[in-house]
C-alpha cells in the first residue's frame, strides 16, 4: 500500500468526518477512488486543503460513530491510483 501525497494532521481526537480521495481524469474530479482519510471536525478544513493542494479531489462524508477511527488516520485503496495493485 502507497503512503498519501499530501501530510493529514493528526491530534488523535475520534473523527467526526471521513474524506473521500479521489484522482480526477480529464472528464470526471472523481474519477478513481484512491483513500478515504479520517478528520476531527477541527482538521476537516485543513485535510481538504492538502488533498486538494496534492491535485486530487476531495468529497466529505460523515463519519458513522459504529466505526471509529482517529484524526490523521487514512487507509489508501490498493486498487485505486495511488495503490500499488493497478
Amino acid at each position: 500500500m502507497s503512503t498519501l501525497p499530501f501530510t493529514l494532521p493528526e491530534c488523535g481526537q475520534p473523527a467526526t468526518v471521513r474524506i473521500e480521495v479521489y484522482s480526477p481524469t480529464d472528464v470526471n474530479l472523481h474519477g478513481s477512488l484512491d483513500a478515504s482519510v479520517y478528520a476531527c471536525e477541527q482538521h476537516a478544513m485543513e485535510t481538504v486543503v492538502a488533498i486538494w493542494s496534492a491535485n486530487l479531489t476531495a468529497h466529505r462524508v460523515n463519519q458513522s460513530p459504529a466505526s471509529p477511527r482517529p484524526c490523521g488516520y487514512s487507509y489508501v485503496f490498493p486498487t485505486g491510483k495511488l495503490g500499488g495493485d493497478q
